[in-house]
C-alpha cells in the first residue's frame, strides 16, 4: 500500500476516515479524526510521538520559566531557519507546472507567487489562494509547496501562493497588505493563468490563516465578494488574548495521555506563549484590530469557513470558539479536530497520514462550494 517515498501506508488514511466521527463542540457539529492505529485517550499520533520523543522528554523536565520562546530580534534569524526548514518528503507523482509571476505591491514592491497546476494549458480552473504561515515574520512557500501540489494532484484546480514580505523588517501592516494586492491581482488576471475569477478560495495556516481571513475581511469592506469560501488552519485570530464565553484559555481543555502529559504541557504552554510575544516583531501596539484579531470582529458576513486544528494545539481554543461564533452569526462552518496533534501538521505532507486526509477534506470543501 505505500506509494513513492510516503513514510506511512496509504492503508492509514483509509482508516483515519473509517474511523472520524461526528462530535459537536458547544452545540456546533465537529468532525473528529481519531487515530487510525491507536485508541488511548489523549495520546499523541503514534509517528508524531515517535519524531518528537527525544525532544518531549528533554522539555519535560526543563522548568518553566526557562521554556519562554523569546523571539526577540537577536533571535529571529534561529527560529527563521527553524520555521523555514522543509519538513516535507516529495511524494506527487503528478508533474505538476509551476509558473513563476510578481504582483505589485502598494508601494511598487514586486511580490512573488507561485501557480501550480496540473497542466500548463488550462481553463476556467477553481483558484484557491494558499497564505503559508510562520508568525509573520518566518517561513516560506517552499515549507508548504508539497503540500499544495498535492492538492492540485488530488482535485485538479489551481493553487497560488505568494511570497509575501515578512516583520520585523517590513512591519505591519505590509505583509498583510501584500496578500490582499495578490487577491485583487488573482481577480484581474485569472483567466490568464487558466483560472475562474469568480471561483476562488482563500486559505493559511497559522499566521496564514490569520492573512487569509485578512483578505476576507478586506474583501467583504470593499465590497469585492471575490472569496467564495475560506481555509484556515490552526489560524491566529486571537493574537490579543481577548477572553469571552468561547474563548478561556487553560490546560484543563487538552485531553493528554497520562505519560505525555508532562511534556504535551509544556509543548502546548510554549507556543502559547509565542503569539503573545508578536507585538514587537510585528511593529504595533494595536494587535486589537478587527484585521490581527479578526476573533473578535463581528463574525456574521463570513463566506463559508473551513476550519482544522490538532487536538494538542494551543490555537484550539480560539480555532473552534471562532467556528462557534461563525456559527451563531449564521456562517456556514466545516470544523475539523485531528487527534494526538499539535500545531504545523499541514507541513508534513508524505510524513503523517493526517496530513493527506487534511488536503482531501481541503479538496472536497472547495469543490462543494465551487458552484
Amino acid at each position: 500500500g505505500r506509494t513513492m517515498n510516503k513514510k506511512y501506508d496509504m492503508q492509514l488514511v483509509k482508516k483515519l476516515k473509517e474511523k472520524e466521527v461526528m462530535s459537536e463542540y458547544r452545540g456546533v457539529p465537529l468532525l473528529v479524526k481519531n487515530l487510525p492505529d491507536c485508541n488511548e485517550k489523549g495520546a499523541m499520533d503514534p509517528r508524531l510521538y515517535h519524531d518528537m520523543k527525544k525532544r518531549l522528554k528533554v522539555m519535560a523536565w526543563i522548568p518553566s520559566k526557562f521554556m519562554k520562546m523569546d523571539i526577540s530580534e537577536k533571535n529571529i534569524e534561529k527560529f527563521r531557519k527553524m520555521f523555514n526548514s522543509k519538513k516535507s518528503i516529495p511524494c506527487v507523482e503528478t508533474d505538476i507546472y509551476i509558473e513563476h509571476q510578481e504582483v505589485t505591491a502598494m508601494d511598487g514592491y514586486q511580490i512573488p507567487v507561485r501557480i501550480y497546476k496540473k497542466k500548463k494549458e488550462e481553463k476556467n480552473k477553481p483558484i484557491l489562494y494558499y497564505i503559508h504561515g510562520g508568525g509573520f515574520f518566518g517561513g516560506t512557500p517552499d515549507v508548504v509547496e508539497e503540500s499544495v501540489k498535492m492538492l492540485v494532484e488530488k482535485t485538479g484546480i489551481c493553487v497560488i501562493s505568494p511570497a509575501y514580505r515578512l516583520a520585523p523588517e517590513n512591519p505591519y501592516p505590509t505583509g498583510h497588505t501584500d496578500c490582499f494586492s495578490v487577491l485583487e491581482w488573482i481577480y484581474q488576471n485569472a483567466a490568464s493563468f487558466g483560472g475562474d475569477k469568480n471561483q476562488v478560495f482563500v486559505a493559511g495556516d497559522s499566521a496564514g490563516g490569520n492573512l487569509a481571513q485578512y483578505c476576507t475581511t478586506c474583501d467583504r469592506e470593499k465590497r469585492y465578494f471575490i472569496v467564495k469560501g475560506q481555509l484556515l488552519l490552526y489560524p491566529t485570530l486571537n493574537m490579543a488574548g481577548v477572553e469571552d464565553e468561547y474563548f478561556k484559555p487553560g490546560m484543563e481543555q487538552f485531553e493528554m495521555a497520562p505519560g505525555q502529559k508532562r511534556g504535551l504541557t509544556k509543548m502546548i504552554g510554549m507556543f502559547k506563549g509565542m503569539t503573545g510575544g508578536l507585538k514587537p516583531i510585528l511593529g504595533t501596539s494595536d494587535v486589537k484590530n478587527d484585521y490581527l484579531n479578526p476573533y473578535t470582529r463581528d463574525a456574521k458576513d463570513n463566506p463559508p469557513t473551513f476550519l482544522a486544528v490538532g487536538e494538542h494545539d494551543f490555537l484550539k481554543i480560539e480555532t473552534l470558539g471562532y467556528g462557534v461564533k461563525l456559527h451563531r452569526a449564521g456562517v456556514e462552518v466545516k470544523m475539523v479536530l485531528y487527534k494526538g496533534f499539535g500545531h504545523a501538521f499541514f507541513d508534513n505532507t508524505g510524513v503523517y497520514p493526517q496530513c493527506e486526509d487534511c488536503i482531501d477534506e481541503m479538496g472536497a470543501f472547495i469543490l462543494a462550494h465551487c458552484k
